[in-house]
């Protein structure tokens, strides 16, 4: 995002967080202990995972009833069979192939943020990361500690937490306290200790969660059009499994594809959920 200097200026003017960022806000003193660190930790590595497992399961479901479909429809009394009772037309996704899935999620969403050209700031504060946070009520006192790491590292700390609905300072404080050295802005500022969490523990729980949510960006980015997908495709199945003459054809003819068809509504009943995290 780059600006003139009068563009910056009015994205200033118009943007509340900005305008605090104008006075000298320092970070507050009062350290976070470990066990509440450890607390915070789990509580959002296991969110991550949660919805991981989540969207895999999703993402399974909708490729196993793609890749049966498109070996179905070369049936052409099937074909028939769908269009003399009003089914001839399938939502889209079932005709283009199998979606993509987990492995072939973007590296842009894997690793980390790169700028094009060099960021611009607004009190330390990538525009970027101030910009994700226009419409939300971040609180004030997030702001120094975001200055402590490189400006793509502020907007993958945003992304994260507006993915986990969570845009608060001890979440800002455990992402900062296990941000690498190579994504703080002084590389050589000594790092926090918490009581009984060891430096080796520290170390462990930084590659873990720098793991964790690049993975979890990367399945949160996709989520959506998945979504879209699903309830398409379930609506659809709903009618089809509702039409005796089809589920009779499908029963002599194509029982594992029934199968397939079957298990996806138990799956909307028993686990899918439509909400999406926003990146």
């Amino acid at each position: 995002m780059k600006m003139t200097k009068a563009e910056l200026r009015r994205f200033v003017e118009n943007n509340r967080h900005a305008i605090r960022l104008t006075a000298n806000l320092q970070a507050p003193l009062n350290p976070l202990r470990g066990p509440a660190f450890l607390r915070t930790y789990k509580r959002e590595f296991d969110h991550m995972q949660d919805f991981i497992r989540e969207v895999d399961a999703a993402q399974h479901q909708l490729e196993g009833v793609v890749n049966a479909t498109a070996q179905i429809l070369s049936n052409a009394p099937f074909r028939a069979l769908l269009q003399a009772h009003g089914l001839g037309t399938l939502p889209s996704i079932l005709t283009q192939g199998s979606p993509s899935g987990p492995n072939s999620r973007s590296e842009e969403q894997q690793g980390p943020l790169a700028f094009a050209a060099e960021p611009q700031l607004v009190g330390g504060i990538c525009i970027e990361a101030l910009d994700l946070l226009r419409d939300l009520s971040a609180p004030l006192k997030i702001f120094p500690l975001l200055r402590e790491v490189v400006p793509s590292r502020q907007v993958e700390i945003v992304r994260l937490m507006i993915a986990l609905d969570r845009v608060q300072f001890r979440v800002v404080r455990l992402l900062i306290a296990l941000t690498p050295r190579s994504q703080l802005t002084d590389p050589f500022a000594p790092r926090k200790q918490y009581e009984g969490v060891s430096p080796s523990q520290l170390a462990a729980m930084e590659t873990d969660l720098a793991k964790v949510s690049h993975e979890f960006l990367s399945v949160a980015s996709t989520h959506g059009e998945t979504v879209l997908n699903l309830i398409a495709v379930m609506s659809y199945f709903d009618r089809l499994l509702n039409n005796p003459k089809l589920v009779m054809f499908l029963a002599r003819n194509f029982i594992g594809h029934l199968e397939v068809y079957q298990k996806l509504l138990d799956f909307r009943e028993s686990r899918f959920q439509k909400r999406a995290p926003t990146v």
